[in-house]
């Protein structure tokens, strides 16, 4: 469940940095150089899609050990 925590809000984060980047460069170009040096895509566009995932990952594993530990609580009383 940590993980899940982890991944979760390591997305936020990432989402929200790369949505700061984008919003603070001026051209095209000066948004793909920012990307580049600073967010280890190509676009910015990229680097949200990829924080998004995270995000994502973090909510389906999140629910995955939800439900493997209803299932073993639900094992053990029956």
């Amino acid at each position: 469940m940590a993980i899940a925590h982890l991944l979760f809000w390591f997305g936020i984060m990432r989402v929200s940095f790369d949505i700061l980047v984008a919003f603070r460069t001026d051209t095209a170009e000066a948004n793909q150089a920012a990307a580049q040096a600073y967010l280890t895509a190509a676009t910015t566009g990229e680097a949200i899609n990829i924080g998004i995932l995270y995000v994502l990952l973090g909510v389906a594993l999140g629910v995955l050990c939800e439900i493997s530990g209803r299932r073993s609580k639900a094992e053990d009383v029956g």
